[in-house]
C-alpha cells in the first residue's frame, strides 16, 4: 500500500463510526508486512488520531470500545518494525506520544520494546549513548504514574541507561522530584537507586542522596512503609561496596537495636518479621556479617521458631533457610548456634504433627532449601552437620515424619514431603534413613493408580537414586532398576486367573 492509503485510513479515524473498520484494515496490512518503509511507520507513530483511538473511557459504565484493542495491536506492530536506534534524536518524538499516553497498556508496550532493545545492546557488550535527556525524562515520568505494572519496566530501562547521565544536573533534579512524591513513587525511586547503586561504587556515590532518603524512612511511623524499604534495600548488600555503604550508615545496627528495645515501642513488634526477613536475605549472600555479627538477631529468630505462632512461623522458617542456604552459613550456624538450631529442628519435628497443612508445607520447603546440595559435593564437615540436624528433626535415623506427611490427603503437602525426601536421598545417611523406615520402600515401589502425576514422577526420581545406591542388596537393586526402566507412569496390568468349574465326579 502506498502512503496515500495510510493517510486516508488515518483520516477515517477522526470519525468514530469509521474507526474500527479503518483500524482493522491497517492492522491486517501491517501484520502481513515484514518491513514497512520508515516513513510510514513514522507517520503512524506520530498520528494523534491513532493515539486517540487507544484512549480508555474514564469512569464510563459502558464496556471498553473494541477499537482500543485494535489500536494497541496496530501500535505494537509499528513498534516491532521501528528500528530502535537509541542514538536517533528522533526517537523521543516517535515514542513520546506512547510514553505519555493515559492508557497504561500502551505505555507498557513502548517500554517493553525499549527494554528489549537495550537488553540486546547489553548482551552485545555496548549500550549506545543517548543523544539527550528527552527520552530519559519521559521514562522517569512513568515512575510518577498511579499504580501501574509499567513502573518495573521503567526501572529496568533506567538501571541500564541512566548510568550514562547520573552526573547530569537535569537528571539529578528529576530524581529529587521523585523523592518529593507520595510513598509509592518514593519507593519506586528507592528501587531505582538500589538498582543503580549495585552496578559500581561510582554509581552508588552518585545516588547516595536516594539511598539516604530511603534510610530516613526507617524512622517513619508507617510500619508497612518501613517493611517495604527494608525489602528494597536487601539487594544493595549483595555487592561489597553496597554492604560497606550500609555499614557506614550503621543500617544493621539501627535495625537490630529496634529488636533489642522492643519493650520501649511495642508497635515495633509488628516489624519483627520484616526485620528477620531483611537479615535473613542478607545472610544468604553475606553470612559472616549477619551470623557472627548480630547474635541477638539470631536469638530473636530462634525464639520465634519455638513460638508455635502460625502468623510469624512462615517468615521465621524462611529466614532460617536463608541463613543456612550456603555452605558458609551452615558452618557458622553450627559453630555459633548449634544447640539452638538442633532445638529448632526438634520443634520442626513436632510441628509436622500439629500445625496447619500450609505451615507444614512451608516448613518442608524451608528444609528443602537447607538440604539442597549445590553444584559441588558437600564437604565431610557439612555432611556431618546436616545429618545431625536431620536426626534432630526426624527423632533419629529414619524418615517416619516425612512418610507420615506423604500419606496425607493434601496434594501440595504430599509433593513438598516427597521433594524433601528426594533431597535428603542425595546423602548416604538420607538413603539409610529411608531404608530404616518401615513401608517407605514399598510405597515408592507401589504403582497406585490414583496418585497425582507429579507424585508419580517424584517417586520415580527417588527410585532412580535408590537404584544406584550401594546401601541395598542385589535383589532390591534389580527391583528398583526394573521400576526405573518401566518409567514413572507405568500401569501394571491386572492379572485375572480364569478357572473352569469342576464337574461332578
Amino acid at each position: 500500500m502506498d502512503e496515500s492509503w495510510w493517510v486516508a485510513n488515518l483520516k477515517a479515524l477522526e470519525t468514530k463510526p469509521q474507526r474500527l473498520e479503518a483500524l482493522t484494515k491497517m492492522n491486517t496490512v501491517i501484520g502481513k508486512e515484514t518491513a514497512l518503509p520508515r516513513q510510514i511507520i513514522g507517520r503512524l507513530l506520530s498520528a494523534a488520531e491513532l493515539y486517540d483511538c487507544a484512549n480508555l473511557a474514564v469512569g464510563s459504565p459502558a464496556p471498553k470500545d473494541p477499537a482500543v484493542d485494535v489500536a494497541l495491536e496496530l501500535l505494537g506492530h509499528c513498534l516491532d518494525q521501528l528500528p530502535l536506534d537509541t542514538t536517533d534524536d528522533q526517537l523521543p518524538r516517535l515514542l513520546g506520544p506512547g510514553l505519555a499516553h493515559p492508557n497504561p497498556a500502551l505505555r507498557s508496550l513502548v517500554l517493553a520494546s525499549l527494554l528489549k532493545e537495550l537488553r540486546r545492546q547489553l548482551n552485545a557488550g555496548q549500550v549506545n549513548t543517548l543523544p539527550n535527556n528527552e527520552l530519559l525524562f519521559l521514562i522517569l515520568d512513568e515512575l510518577k504514574q498511579p499504580a501501574t505494572e509499567s513502573s518495573s519496566l521503567a526501572i529496568n530501562i533506567l538501571s541500564i541507561v541512566l548510568v550514562q547521565r547520573l552526573a547530569d544536573a537535569g537528571v539529578q533534579a528529576k530524581l529529587v522530584q521523585l523523592l518529593q512524591q507520595d510513598e509509592i513513587v518514593r519507593c519506586r525511586a528507592y528501587e531505582l537507586g538500589v538498582a543503580l547503586a549495585k552496578g559500581s561504587a561510582a554509581s552508588l556515590s552518585a545516588v547516595e542522596f536516594i539511598l539516604d532518603a530511603a534510610l530516613s524512612e526507617l524512622d517513619n511511623d508507617d510500619v508497612l512503609l518501613q517493611a517495604s524499604v527494608m525489602e528494597i534495600l536487601v539487594p544493595l548488600a549483595e555487592q561489597n561496596h553496597g554492604l560497606s555503604f550500609m555499614e557506614r550508615r550503621r543500617v544493621f545496627d539501627v535495625i537490630s537495636t529496634r529488636v533489642q528495645r522492643i519493650e520501649e515501642n511495642p508497635l515495633d513488634a509488628l516489624l519483627i518479621p520484616s526485620i528477620m526477613k531483611f537479615f535473613g536475605k542478607i545472610a544468604a549472600v553475606q553470612p559472616q556479617k549477619i551470623i557472627a555479627g548480630y547474635p541477638h538477631m539470631l536469638a530473636c529468630l530462634f525464639q520465634q521458631l519455638q513460638s508455635e505462632d502460625e502468623t510469624i512461623l512462615p517468615t521465621a522458617m524462611d529466614t532460617l533457610a536463608n541463613l543456612a542456604s550456603t555452605p558458609q552459613g551452615k558452618v557458622l550456624l553450627h559453630l555459633h548456634f548449634n544447640t539452638a538450631v538442633e532445638e529448632s529442628f526438634k520443634m520442626y519435628g513436632s510441628y509436622t504433627k500439629k500445625l496447619s497443612a500450609p505451615i507444614k508445607e512451608r516448613l518442608l520447603n524451608s528444609l528443602d532449601v537447607i538440604y539442597a546440595a549445590g553444584e559441588t559435593p558437600p564437604t565431610k564437615e557439612i555432611n556431618t552437620i546436616l545429618k545431625a540436624w536431620y536426626e534432630s528433626f526426624a527423632g533419629g535415623a529414619q524418615a517416619n515424619a516425612i512418610m507420615d506427611l506423604i500419606n496425607t490427603p493434601f496434594p501440595d503437602l504430599q509433593l513438598a514431603a516427597l521433594a524433601l525426601l528426594k533431597t535428603i536421598c542425595k546423602y548416604a545417611w538420607g538413603i539409610l534413613a529411608l531404608k530404616n523406615t518401615g513401608g517407605a520402600v514399598e510405597f515408592l515401589l507401589s504403582r497406585q493408580k490414583d496418585l497425582h502425576k507429579d507424585v508419580k514422577f517424584l517417586k520415580w526420581e527417588i527410585m532412580e537414586m535408590l537404584a544406584v545406591s550401594a546401601e541395598f542388596s542385589a535383589t532390591e537393586t534389580v527391583r528398583f532398576t526394573a521400576y526405573v526402566n518401566e518409567g514413572p507412569y507405568h500401569i501394571q496390568a491386572d492379572v485375572n486367573i480364569a478357572t473352569e468349574p469342576q464337574g461332578n465326579a
